[in-house]
């Protein structure tokens, strides 16, 4: 199965400083999902998703990305998992 993959910029806040960030987008029904990480085992893609609000996303016209998400981004750390 193929996904249709947007691109979207974002801010990211790690220890009081706030940077922005472009990840993969990726819609499932209703539901808004950033790749965080992904891998390839054996011709299966393995995705960490994480969901976020799509009704804070805005469509970008004549970008590098095709949403601005005007939420909070927060990802978690792999130190945590």
């Amino acid at each position: 199965m193929h996904d249709k993959l947007y691109k979207i910029r974002s801010l990211k806040s790690n220890q009081g400083t706030t940077r922005s960030v472009d990840m993969d987008l990726e819609f499932e029904g209703e539901r808004a999902f950033v790749i965080w990480d992904s891998i390839t085992v054996r011709g299966f893609m393995l995705k960490a998703r994480v969901e976020i609000d799509p009704l804070l996303l805005q469509k970008e016209a004549g970008c590098a990305w095709d949403f601005n998400y005007r939420g909070e981004l927060v990802l978690p750390k792999p130190e945590n998992n």
